[in-house]
């Protein structure tokens, strides 16, 4: 379910992600940041790889919201949530990560980008919980 709005692309409350590209643009691995419009960035990192990045509002982002977002935008490397009210579900994180996909809050795609399987970072609430599970 959206936050400010039920349809595609679930957009910024705000109406702009001022917040995200502030941190992309000061990280030290980014090295260009460019907004392609309905929250869909292009993200080059300091290695020389380029990033789809797709930022939402989604209260509750789920596989279905995963493959809601493949269907509109063709495939993406990284999924962030923008709003600390928001978040992801375990499944869409195991999902999203065995597809090669990161989901991510902001800040865990701030530690991300340090890694190149980026899309395998978990925090360490979410090693534990992965571990539980099996998935690890």
């Amino acid at each position: 379910m959206a936050a400010r709005s039920e349809n595609f692309p679930w957009p910024s409350h705000y109406g702009h992600y001022k917040y995200f590209e502030s941190q992309m643009n000061k990280h030290g691995k980014v090295a260009s940041l460019t907004a392609q419009g309905d929250g869909l960035y292009e993200l080059t990192r300091e290695q020389g790889d380029t990033l789809r990045v797709f930022i939402c509002e989604c209260y509750a982002f789920g596989v279905a919201e995963h493959m809601e977002t493949v269907e509109n935008l063709g495939d993406v490397d990284v999924v962030i949530i923008n709003s600390a009210w928001c978040g992801y579900s375990p499944d869409a994180k195991l999902h999203c990560r065995e597809s090669n996909v990161g989901l991510f809050t902001i800040g865990e795609f701030m530690g991300a980008l340090h890694r190149d399987d980026y899309w395998r970072y978990l925090t360490d609430k979410e090693k534990e919980y992965f571990r539980k599970q099996g998935w690890l």
